[in-house]
């Protein structure tokens, strides 16, 4: 029953003085907004992390081009080669997945529109390595890198870049483009990846590997090999197969540094989420900061409060009420004022979450978990300093 009364007294209180309740809430309502913008936008970005990783399958390891080192001293980056990728392709101690790449920029046209984009010369298994879906055609094979077929499979955006047409676009499926002076027909054009995927496969063309290499390129250096693990195989076991084959064909003789580089991808997932995790926590915390300010003037406001209501409180105390029911009282209006100021920032801050994350195609995701704990920080602000 005293809880009832003091929570009906309470709402009083704050309705018939609104507007110094309001500005009391304000620094709560401020600091509230702040913390759950940024704790939202930490999240979103450590799903389109984990949505980008993801998407590169769950265990892949890259191979770069790496630098020969003899007494100390670097020479010349050693390229990778076809001969590269044909080794690990033979070697059948675990039945891995390997996906040579060649990559450069090229003026591409179509009609009277032309564009450098990027050119990725890659095998049949790139597009399910690197997890890209098909969302017209289809996609080219080995085969056609072997026959060096002239066929193309271009990114969502390329047809932005390439095929307006007095304001229309024509569809490129089926149409002829000119890659460096070469004629290709696309024969395929990808779903949109998004601005979180790799490489951005939105805005490159794709084609056969050996047909980029002669008839594109003009030349063998890779620009990476990667290479998808299977499930029953470990990282470190396949990355220590790579290492021994790779040595082999470079003719690396015992004790010699490697010339090229092997990145595994969860390694780079974990050190990007580690990282986001702690300028999240530290944006956080400064944000917070702005709550133990708006708690000092609550602290202030209920101050006033109490000897604005002396005659008030004379007459509670006449009537038989102790100074804990008083107490009591004054306390469930400081967590009142706050919680309803705590309940005002989540709601404007999912505002302006959510309108940023329109503005930028972004996944708009606020944890649970963070609003709880937002309202119910601000319930103790109010109890600590009311």
């Amino acid at each position: 029953m005293i809880i009832e009364e003091s929570i009906s007294s309470a709402f009083e209180a704050i309705r018939s003085n609104l507007l110094r309740s309001l500005l009391t809430a304000l620094a709560i309502i401020i600091g509230t907004a702040a913390v759950i913008s940024m704790i939202a936008i930490g999240s979103t970005a450590q799903k389109e992390i984990e949505e980008s990783m993801d998407s590169l399958g769950g265990k892949n390891v890259s191979i770069f081009p790496g630098q020969r080192k003899k007494r100390g001293v670097r020479s010349n980056w050693v390229p990778l080669t076809m001969d590269d990728a044909k080794s690990l392709q033979k070697d059948r101690e675990i039945n891995w997945q390997v996906s040579p790449q060649m990559e450069g920029h090229k003026q591409v046209k179509f009609g009277d529109k032309n564009a450098s984009l990027g050119i990725n010369g890659t095998n049949g298994r790139y597009f399910s390595v690197e997890g890209l879906e098909l969302e017209q055609g289809e996609l080219y094979t080995d085969e056609d890198s072997l026959s060096r077929h002239r066929v193309a499979v271009v990114g969502a955006e390329v047809q932005k870049e390439l095929n307006l047409i007095e304001g229309i676009d024509e569809p490129l499926i089926n149409k002829e483009i000119s890659i460096g002076g070469t004629s290709f027909k696309v024969i395929g054009i990808l779903k949109k990846k998004g601005s979180g995927g790799w490489n951005g496969p939105d805005e490159r063309v794709f084609i056969p590997l050996l047909t980029a290499s002669e008839r594109v390129m003009g030349h063998e250096r890779l620009n990476s090999i990667r290479v998808s693990v299977p499930d029953d195989t470990s990282i470190n076991e396949a990355m220590i197969e790579i290492e021994r084959v790779v040595r082999s064909e470079h003719d690396i003789g015992p004790g010699d540094d490697n010339d090229f580089r092997i990145i595994d991808w969860s390694e780079i997932r974990e050190m990007q989420q580690e990282t986001l995790s702690i300028l999240t926590t530290m944006i956080t915390g400064i944000a917070s900061i702005s709550l133990l300010v708006g708690g000092i003037g609550v602290m202030n406001i209920m101050l006033v409060s109490v000897t604005e209501r002396t005659r008030e409180i004379g007459l509670r105390k006449a009537l038989g009420a102790t100074p804990r029911i008083i107490l009591i009282q004054f306390l469930i209006e400081a967590m009142m004022l706050c919680v309803i100021g705590g309940i005002m920032g989540v709601l404007i801050g999912s505002l302006i979450v959510m309108s940023v994350a329109l503005s930028q195609d972004w996944p708009f995701y606020i944890p649970i978990s963070a609003i709880l704990g937002s309202i119910t920080f601000s319930a103790f602000v109010g109890l600590l300093f009311g």
